[in-house]
């Protein structure tokens, strides 16, 4: 017998436009992420911190430029960026809902988006000071709108879809760059010819109000640009794959599989079946260009912890949510009671609010530890800002 369209509707857009799952949705993963946040995150985060105080606003390449520029703009940077992550996850949460609309009921995608809320790695990276989470936001908002200019036609949706793929390449470009596959099938293929080429030419224009700032500071810093060219060439030349096989390789490997598997082996086969079964459908055409070069990244050149896979998590559950609805709908409940589970109980070292670390090991390397001591000057500053304001 013959498999059926994927999804069964060729656009599975439930009747109505009920508030009530998206308020939910909010307002859990505002409570959540207000419970869980954390003191300042070791990595990136006090290294963002410190280029706000300092006025440079970069940090290693990528740079970071806008991320750490828009949490700038407030007296206390710290604040900030625990704000502006807890709203990404939030507005992330409630846009996968209404993507995941368009291809199943609103009770599955309701049951989607409460998993995409709750896998460990995108929970925990909305509570830290880091990059991560804006990557639960802007990739599923510029597909969602590009999916809504394929059902309406409507050109202000392009510029809207352009200035979202911005945003969130400004936030984080490494992410930004993985994502150009889909906007080039969706310009070349999806588009006529001059709204495609209308598309991309406004998401590289409006990329230009980061990258020019990026660049204009990394000509101020010591070493400049040559720094940032040396820093990529090491990524790619000397930790990539193609300079040999080795534990480093290896290790790539693992950190990009095992996370996976720990937070979506409920729904692995459902994904895997519907990316076989309906490959020749657009839909999972698309799905699969926004997951596979991040992947090919990760798996060959750099991937440094789990939160590295937000960009590409809503694809994934988009992918299983569209099978049959019963048999989805208890799998991806599965998922979400499971990956709270991770996140809430296999913490071995106890949080300032809730016992939340994740499995501090070799591959979940992606928790806040007890080294907040080694950015005491940093946290100092914090002070003396808390106090004076």
């Amino acid at each position: 017998m013959k498999s059926p369209p994927w999804p069964q509707q060729p656009w599975n857009r439930a009747k109505g436009n009920s508030f009530f799952f998206p308020a939910i949705l909010a307002a859990f993963t505002l409570v959540t992420r207000i419970l869980c946040r954390g003191p300042l995150y070791f990595g990136d985060g006090p290294k963002i911190v410190e280029s706000i105080l300092e006025k440079i606003y970069i940090v290693q390449p990528p740079g970071y430029w806008l991320f750490a520029r828009a949490a700038g703009l407030f007296s206390n940077p710290v604040l900030a960026i625990t704000v502006m992550n807890i709203l990404f996850s939030v507005f992330g949460v409630v846009i996968f809902y209404y993507t995941a609309c368009l291809f199943t009921s609103r009770v599955n995608a309701c049951i989607a988006a409460f998993a995409y809320s709750t896998v460990f790695y995108a929970w925990f990276s909305g509570e830290i000071h880091s990059t991560y989470a804006s990557q639960l936001c802007f990739p599923v908002a510029t597909f969602y709108v590009l999916l809504c200019y394929e059902r309406g036609r409507m050109r202000w949706l392009l510029v809207l879809a352009a200035g979202l793929f911005a945003m969130g390449a400004g936030f984080r470009p490494t992410d930004g760059m993985f994502l150009i596959p889909l906007l080039l099938y969706f310009a070349l293929f999806r588009m006529p010819r001059k709204n495609g080429l209308l598309f991309l030419a406004l998401a590289a224009v409006l990329c230009l109000g980061w990258l020019v700032p990026t660049w204009l500071a990394y000509r101020q810093e010591a070493g400049g640009v040559q720094a940032f060219t040396h820093y990529v060439s090491l990524v790619v030349r000397v930790q990539s794959v193609l300079t040999g096989v080795r534990m480093y390789t290896v290790a790539n490997f693992v950190r990009y599989i095992l996370p996976l598997l720990v937070g979506f082996w409920p729904v692995a086969g459902l994904v895997v079946t519907n990316a076989l079964r309906y490959r020749k459908d657009w839909r999972v055409k698309t799905l699969l260009i926004w997951i596979v070069p991040g992947s090919l990244f990760f798996l060959f050149s750099l991937i440094s912890n789990a939160p590295y896979l937000n960009y590409l998590t809503a694809a994934i559950l988009l992918l299983a949510v569209s099978a049959p609805s019963t048999w989805a709908r208890r799998l991806l409940m599965m998922t979400v009671l499971w990956n709270a589970f991770v996140f809430l109980a296999l913490g071995p070292v106890p949080s300032q609010k809730l016992p939340v670390n994740i499995v501090n090991s070799f591959v979940l390397r992606c928790t806040r530890g007890g080294i907040a001591q080694r950015y005491d000057i940093i946290l100092s500053q914090m002070q003396h800002l808390d106090s004076t304001q």
